[in-house]
């Protein structure tokens, strides 16, 4: 029998500083460029290597997230805002008067995307612009029609960075992310108990986003991704892999 929580310990152990050295090359091939545009291939490797990562990040945070007991109690109403004697007015008139407060650092979502794509239901009224060569009827002295132009060679890597940035948040505390993953869950189960629908579980059924399974036998990230995936079916399911037969050895390497 294997140890579940052994093997998980250590699965999560190694994966912390490798996930921070993908973030440091993923950081370095955005920036490396000093006027602020990335090559086209370098911007959708970039982007490929992220989702992957951020599902990655998820599922580590849901495994912490289990060993967690915390418990969530709905908050108090809040009074009016109409009400001059209220806390609120009280709250806004501070707010006008007193410093600016700062916003709090944006951080990874705590949720996956449910749906991958459906189609439309009806059919595009403009259809996409397709690029290459297309038949014309030209005669003499008649001037030829433009072609269309194609993609953009460079893209800004701002909205990349900025999701990398909320990653990088996440990761440098992991505990009080676990913390808020299992308070979200705590808060589902308790709206459930009273009732209300909605989502119940933080990571969608089948495969992660950013999960590639060609890419599977050449690369790290996505060995790592298919790993954490199968250790939360695991912990979901709470039951053991059955037992390797007696006289069967380890696979050689």
């Amino acid at each position: 029998m294997f140890d579940r929580d052994s093997l998980i310990k250590r699965a999560l152990e190694t994966g912390w500083p490798f996930v921070a050295g993908l973030m440091d090359e993923l950081r370095g091939a955005l920036t490396a460029p000093g006027e602020g545009a990335v090559p086209r291939a370098v911007y959708y490797a970039s982007l490929r290597t992220l989702r992957a990562l951020e599902s990655l990040v998820r599922r580590m945070l849901y495994l912490m997230s289990l060993e967690l007991e915390v418990s969530w109690t709905p908050p108090a109403p809040r009074a009016s805002a109409m009400d001059p004697s209220g806390p609120v007015m009280d709250t806004l008139r501070t707010s006008q008067t007193g410093p600016a407060r700062q916003a709090p650092a944006r951080k990874l979502a705590m949720l996956d995307t449910l749906t991958l794509y459906f189609p439309p239901l009806e059919p595009l009224e403009t259809h996409p612009a397709r690029y290459g060569p297309r038949p014309s009827i030209w005669m003499l002295d008649m001037p030829r029609a433009p072609e269309p132009e194609g993609p953009p060679e460079t893209l800004d890597p701002a909205p990349l960075l900025a999701r990398l940035e909320r990653l990088t948040t996440s990761c440098a505390d992991p505990a009080a992310e676990a913390r808020r993953m299992a308070l979200w869950q705590a808060r589902r189960r308790a709206e459930l108990q009273a009732g209300k629908r909605g989502r119940m579980h933080p990571l969608r059924m089948g495969r992660p986003p950013g999960y590639v399974k060609d890419r599977l036998r050449r690369d790290t990230l996505q060995r790592k991704l298919w790993d954490f995936w199968q250790f939360c079916h695991w912990a979901d399911t709470a039951t053991d892999p059955p037992a390797r037969p007696a006289g069967a050895g380890l696979a050689p390497a």
